[in-house]
């Protein structure tokens, strides 16, 4: 019988060495362990990629959480200032030294305001603007001008929210297209901003001096120097004192975790550390008027803070911390000369005469001042003219309705 091909095949088939199938084996394996090394190593390098990816992200969101911490803080009234001209009328041969070193910090900018402003009663007044910036220094955070009459001895305060809308002067402008920085524009009007941004644009050098002029257009007067205060010597000024004493008049709770900002304060007489009158004077989301409301109770609270300080012998015991405290933290275009020679003023001031004021408009996400009831407030405070139509004889604010509409409003 002859064979089929099958078997043929079968037959002449080579038998396989046994070394070469273990050669094989081991290639087989060798070749699954490099792929499986590849594998795990691109893995690795992936996971690698997405840690420094999760590690950069999370540092940029601890920067501006930071940041906004730091713009935070720059709600704090301006205690250090008057502190320190306190400090200034009972210690000033002791401060001489420090404050030339003070007076080179001034800016030396070289940009020259052309506004139209009032110098009536000008040798009778000295008006200082009082700046607060934020954490980084970009913006003013508070802004106002304290009115002291050398012949009264009558101080005024006068609060401008951060948020009011303005519009720079042609001169500012020119300055900054002439100096290749940006103009602020917004709803369309090119060189519109809010207050508080005016310190960013103007760039450095010119920040306060661009501030300042911008408060002299919203309030139409001559504004002889400026201070500024880094706010972070607020809590600690507060502590030199040991407290304020101060009512707080509602419950005060807020957390923001995300802003490492915690508010926690029960109504009543008592008296606040740094840390909690930090609470008292940052507080504004419970409040209806939200950042004007917060404006009242910094100023309520500043009074009680100067009331304390002029009634009481801290001032002397504790004025080495205050000049330490001053030299870090204050700026101001003041002469060392100017300062002492007004510091003997500041012992005839009676603390609880003291006004304060904020200008009247209404807020949103710009606040939009009353231009006339701002012109009427200014007459009234710092001129001695007629009270603004909002307000009293005693300069308290109305409602604005006649006694007959009160009642009708009343009974209705």
């Amino acid at each position: 019988m002859g064979e089929n091909r099958t078997d043929y095949q079968h037959r002449r088939r080579r038998p396989v060495h046994p070394q070469y199938e273990q050669e094989q084996r081991r290639g087989s394996r060798t070749e699954r362990l490099r792929e499986q090394r590849y594998a795990e190593e691109e893995m690795r390098m992936q996971q690698e990629q997405r840690r420094r990816v999760g590690a950069r992200m999370q540092r940029n969101h601890q920067k501006q959480m930071e940041m906004r911490r730091r713009r935070k803080r720059g709600e704090i009234i301006l205690c250090v200032l008057l502190v320190v001209i306190l400090a200034g009328a009972f210690g000033a041969a002791k401060l001489y030294a420090s404050l030339k070193l003070w007076e080179g910090k001034a800016e030396k900018s070289d940009f020259v305001a052309s506004a139209d402003v009032s110098s009536e009663a000008k040798d009778q007044l000295l008006n200082i603007a009082l700046l607060g910036t934020d954490g980084d220094g970009f913006r003013s955070d508070v802004n106002m001008v304290a009115s002291l009459n050398l012949t009264t001895k009558e101080v005024h305060l006068i609060s401008v929210p951060r948020d009011t809308r303005v519009v720079m002067t042609d001169d500012m402008i020119a300055y900054l297209e002439k100096n290749g920085r940006t103009v602020p524009q917004a709803n369309g009007v090119y060189g519109q901003c809010k207050l508080t941004e005016v310190h960013a644009y103007a760039g450095k050098g010119n920040r306060s001096t661009f501030t300042v002029a911008m408060l002299e257009e919203i309030l139409g007067i001559d504004i002889d120097y400026y201070v500024k205060v880094d706010l972070d010597a607020f809590k600690d000024i507060v502590d030199a004192v040991g407290g304020v004493e101060f009512d707080v008049q509602e419950r005060l709770y807020y957390s923001d975790p995300a802003q490492g900002l915690y508010i926690d304060l029960y109504p009543g007489p008592q008296v606040l550390d740094g840390e909690k009158a930090e609470m008292l004077v940052r507080f504004r989301e419970g409040y209806a008027q939200k950042d004007l409301k917060r404006i009242e109770v910094q100023q309520e609270f500043l009074k009680a803070f100067i009331s304390q300080v002029c009634s009481s012998d801290k001032i002397m015991s504790n004025l080495d911390s205050y000049i330490k405290i001053f030299m870090e933290k204050v700026e101001s275009d003041m002469p060392v000369a100017t300062a002492l020679k007004y510091a003997s003023y500041v012992k005839e001031i009676d603390p609880a005469s003291i006004t304060t004021d904020t200008i009247p408009g209404e807020g949103g996400a710009y606040f939009d001042m009353d231009e006339e009831g701002t012109k009427e407030l200014v007459d009234y405070r710092i001129y001695g003219k007629e009270p603004p139509a909002y307000m009293t004889d005693d300069g308290t604010e109305t409602d604005g309705l006649t006694d007959e509409e009160t009642t009708n409003q009343t009974n209705g």
